[in-house]
């Protein structure tokens, strides 16, 4: 489970974090171009391993928190 002050730290156009699977899931993929993906996608795992957290990318682009 992800600490509060990191999910302060994200700011998720894209992406939403879901609570009960402890994961960010894509909101919708018809409104969401690769760029803007991309650039949110990268920004995630860039705090993610700034704080150590360890995470799974799954084929779908959900990305997982390790436990």
């Amino acid at each position: 489970m992800l600490d509060e002050k990191i999910l302060l730290l994200l700011d998720c156009n894209i992406y939403k974090y879901n609570y009960t699977k402890h994961c960010f899931q894509i909101r919708n993929y018809f409104d969401v171009n690769n760029d803007s993906l991309l650039e949110e996608l990268k920004e995630i795992l860039k705090i993610l391993e700034k704080n150590e957290i360890n995470y799974i990318i799954e084929k779908d682009n959900t990305i997982t928190i390790a436990k």
